[in-house]
């Protein structure tokens, strides 16, 4: 089948199956803030499709701020039913959300977002969106990250970023049809394979459909790399894309860059398997603690 045909397929399937999923009881957050538009936009786009959804959220943005978590007392308020927000991280929204809001009772799925901002590559070992989900599956609750593309071009625009802006709705509608296809799998069928998360990346569109779905490794590059430049007394941190991400053919960063959906697979697991032979020869603990 010809590849655009292909993905085409994979919408009309995702479609299908939401007719038929059951509703789910999902924990929602994100690193934007608790009443964020790419937040608003999800949680009324699954509602609307039958799933409890409880949000516990940042207070305030965390872009950025990976799996961290805060120690001391941290403020937790139920800004309206069913949506709480926290003095804290995302990490530590998913961890309050958990063990107070939920009472212990787990959901049946995380989803973290819509962030403002694709999170692509060696970014996600950055972002608080999926930092949020990658806690949640350590906690052995499966979980969807979803970002939306961001030009940084727009960033002087008014609002700030319109594109992202257009773009929420069609992403919350998008990740509504995923939670249902993945819901409708057969009985006994988890909703992820166990210990892994689902890292979704939908491009910034004000007109028209993304260029298809497609399952993608991550990239070494990133959606943006950091930059660094000097200011009196001072370095000034920002954001550049990355072109060399871009131009890759068959990983998230170059197929999201073409206008695709990107779905790629993660498991928060810093294991590489077996010692190579020279490194244990090189480094032979005999040699380490001789006297």
């Amino acid at each position: 089948m010809h590849r655009k045909s292909c993905l085409l397929s994979m919408w009309l399937i995702l479609g299908a199956q939401a007719d038929a999923a059951q509703a789910l009881d999902i924990l929602l957050t994100n690193d934007d803030g608790w009443d964020s538009p790419g937040i608003e936009a999800v949680a009324t786009a699954l509602r609307a499709d039958g799933h409890e959804v409880t949000v516990v959220a940042p207070l305030a943005q965390q872009s950025g701020s990976g799996m961290k978590i805060t120690f001391g007392e941290l403020a937790l308020v139920e800004q309206r039913p069913g949506v709480w927000s926290l003095d804290g991280s995302p990490a530590d929204a998913i961890g309050a959300g958990l063990a107070h809001v939920l009472a212990g009772k787990a959901p049946d799925l995380v989803v973290s977002g819509a962030n403002f901002g694709q999170n692509l590559g060696h970014n996600v070992m950055l972002s608080g969106t999926v930092g949020a989900a990658m806690m949640a599956v350590l906690q052995g609750v499966p979980a969807i990250a979803v970002s939306v593309g961001l030009d940084l071009a727009e960033a002087g625009a008014e609002p700030r970023f319109p594109s992202t802006l257009a773009a929420f709705p069609g992403a919350a509608t998008f990740t509504a049809r995923l939670v249902g296809a993945l819901a409708a799998q057969p009985q006994g069928i988890p909703l992820l394979p166990p210990g892994t998360m689902l890292n979704v990346n939908y491009p910034a569109l004000t007109t028209g459909a993304p260029e298809g779905i497609a399952w993608v490794p991550a990239s070494r590059h990133g959606g943006f790399t950091m930059t660094y430049g000097a200011a009196e007394g001072a370095v000034r941190s920002g954001m550049a894309h990355d072109l060399a991400g871009q131009a890759e053919a068959d990983t998230d960063t170059g197929r999201f860059a073409a206008g695709a959906v990107t779905l790629t697979l993660l498991r928060p697991d810093w294991n590489l398997g077996e010692v190579p032979a020279d490194l244990l020869e090189s480094l032979s603990l005999e040699t380490l603690f001789a006297p």
